[in-house]
């Protein structure tokens, strides 16, 4: 909270009158935050879901359908067929898309993660699946997937393609999707192998080499170079390494990519709107 709520909060507290001005600055926080974008086209999603039983089975892209026949090519000119796939990426970058069609190619079923718990150790025993999710490459061994791809949009095309699907439209507006592309460009770029670019497309993938990616090792060589490195470092997961080595710091889950300050204008409204309403009111009594 900054400086100034907590100053106009302590002077309104002095005079008494705290309760009421709490619950009115509550209140028009949550109709300050239900006017923002990505909180009411999620909302309007929702809502349609239940009433109007609301899907998401579109047909598939001409582009992404091409994305995948050419992917499919790459792995037949390697001679590689695989039985696991990560697919990585922000939110709205097409990572489920990409994954239907290269599926449907490939033969392969489809595995979205979202609902996952990315902070834990996931086995990846089924196949042959594609699995996908924002944070896949940075937090689990992918030593198991014959191949990895990440889909390098930009990420304001991501967050308009949010907004347009509707589900999920409020990360938009919590989320820092800029640090989210750093790591996750990091976490693809550490993996040993050649970086294969899929043409008109954001797609780069990987094929595994025969001793694998080697991510920890490069990490802890990293680490050691910028001095970092001991029993301390050793403890730290796969994705605070990576952090540390691209923001200094030891950060991991989905809170370490909330933008702390997403609704603090928001909040700032509705304390000078509580603050002024409850005045009024008491002027009235």
């Amino acid at each position: 909270m900054s400086n100034l709520i907590k100053s106009v909060l302590g002077t309104t507290a002095g005079k008494g009158g705290l309760a009421g001005i709490a619950i009115s600055v509550g209140t028009f926080f949550v109709k300050n935050i239900l006017r923002k974008k990505g909180v009411s086209t999620n909302i309007k999603f929702i809502i349609e879901s239940i009433l109007y039983n609301k899907t998401e089975n579109r047909p598939l892209p001409e582009d992404v359908i091409q994305q995948a026949q050419a992917i499919e090519k790459l792995f037949d000119d390697k001679h590689v067929m695989p039985d696991r796939i990560a697919i990585d990426g922000t939110p709205g970058c097409g990572k489920s898309t990409l994954a239907k069609a290269l599926g449907q190619k490939l033969n392969m079923k489809v595995i979205c993660l979202d609902h996952q718990d990315m902070d834990v150790t996931i086995s990846f025993v089924k196949a042959p699946v594609i699995y996908e999710h924002h944070r896949l490459l940075r937090t689990q061994n992918i030593d198991c997937f014959d191949a990895i791809i990440y889909i390098d949009q930009p990420v304001e095309m991501s967050m308009k393609n949010i907004l347009k699907r509707e589900r999920g439209a409020y990360l938009v507006d919590i989320m820092n999707f800029d640090l989210l592309k750093r790591i996750g460009q990091k976490a693809f770029s550490l993996a040993d192998g050649e970086e294969i670019s899929i043409t008109d497309s954001f797609a780069r993938v990987k094929i595994r080499p025969g001793n694998g990616y080697n991510v920890m090792g490069k990490l802890s060589a990293e680490l050691r170079e910028k001095g970092m490195s001991g029993v301390k470092f050793d403890a730290y997961n796969k994705e605070q390494k990576i952090f540390l080595c691209e923001e200094g710091e030891p950060r991991k889950g989905f809170a370490a990519y909330v933008n702390p300050h997403a609704y603090e204008q928001e909040l700032l409204a509705a304390v000078i709107e509580g603050v002024g309403g409850s005045k009024k009111k008491k002027s009235w009594d």
